[in-house]
């Protein structure tokens, strides 16, 4: 697995300690006691960056409160994400403890209604840390084959996710795959060849020597490209929307939620809703002024 953190019911969230401080923050999401689900549609979050402290600002941002601006805002779609995928370092620098007990109560309003939210990780992350803060995550195993690493797959209709862990050390900015997460991942998808497959990890992928992004990009690529069943590969880490492809598989490299190195990036999210043959991505800027809030682009899948 990544982290992943189950619905909560809206009779468990009330009994919580935490309720009080959640709902002061947040406003209840929009759906209704039975909100409508639709499976193929997803939330993706990348580099959140929260910190324990709430008001803690860096770069002229507060990302605590992006965050709390996003899940209010995913709060008013008409149907909820079957869930929410955040492509890592979801802490503020070090993976700290406290980052992600805060982590937990601002994302608590998409589980109270109904979304699973699926926590990658990435090179400002601690695995220990953020399987501490969330026991109901811990009690799923990790996979056998890889045990130093989170990985998991998420199954639907149309497409299945792979979830890959490319943190190396924390605070260290490249990343890497390791060989048993590769293999790990090669037996996978050989297991249904014929089945769209979407990949998301943290790092984006660099084959220059001196990278800052995925070390072995090479080698996940040589996993990758062979197999017809993967159609993209999701990423953060650079703090930019970007697109391209390689040999047919589409980089999508996610906005960040905080701080940007180019002003003219977006910070929030993309809502990605899949088909049968591709998929329609749409950015959700922060700023709705932002020239690319609303920009929607279609994905169309390598046969």
């Amino acid at each position: 697995m990544p982290i992943h953190l189950p619905p909560i019911s809206r009779r468990r969230f009330l009994a919580s300690t935490l309720a009080a401080s959640a709902g002061a923050l947040l406003p209840r999401a929009g759906w209704g006691d039975e909100p409508a689900s639709d499976p193929e549609r997803f939330v993706l979050f990348a580099d959140i960056h929260v910190p324990a402290d709430r008001e803690l600002a860096h770069a002229g941002v507060q990302p605590a409160r992006n965050l709390q601006q996003a899940v209010a805002a995913i709060g008013r779609f008409t149907r909820r994400p079957s869930s929410v995928l955040v492509a890592g370092d979801c802490a503020f620098r070090r993976g700290e403890p406290g980052d992600y007990v805060t982590i937990g109560k601002l994302i608590k309003p998409l589980r109270e209604a109904g979304a699973p939210v699926h926590l990658a990780l990435g090179n400002h992350d601690d695995r220990e840390h953020l399987l501490a803060a969330f026991p109901d995550a811990r009690s799923q195993k990790l996979a056998k084959e890889v045990p130093e690493k989170c990985v998991s797959m998420i199954e639907t209709p149309h497409a299945d996710w792979f979830l890959l862990d490319s943190l190396d050390r924390t605070q260290v900015t490249p990343g890497r795959m390791g060989e048993r997460q590769l293999a790990w991942l090669a037996k996978a998808l050989d297991a249904k060849p014929d089945k769209p497959a979407l990949v998301l990890a943290h790092h984006n992928p660099d084959a220059r020597k001196n990278s800052n992004g995925l070390l072995d990009t090479q080698a996940l690529f040589d996993v990758l490209v062979p197999r017809r069943r993967v159609k993209a590969y999701f990423f953060g880490h650079t703090h930019g929307w970007h697109l391209a492809q390689q040999a047919g598989i589409h980089h999508v490299n996610l906005p960040a939620m905080v701080w940007v190195f180019d002003k003219a990036q977006p910070r929030g999210f993309v809502a990605a809703r899949l088909r049968p043959d591709g998929a329609t991505l749409v950015v959700h800027a922060l700023d709705h002024k932002h020239p690319k809030h609303g920009e929607k682009v279609e994905l169309k899948w390598r046969a």
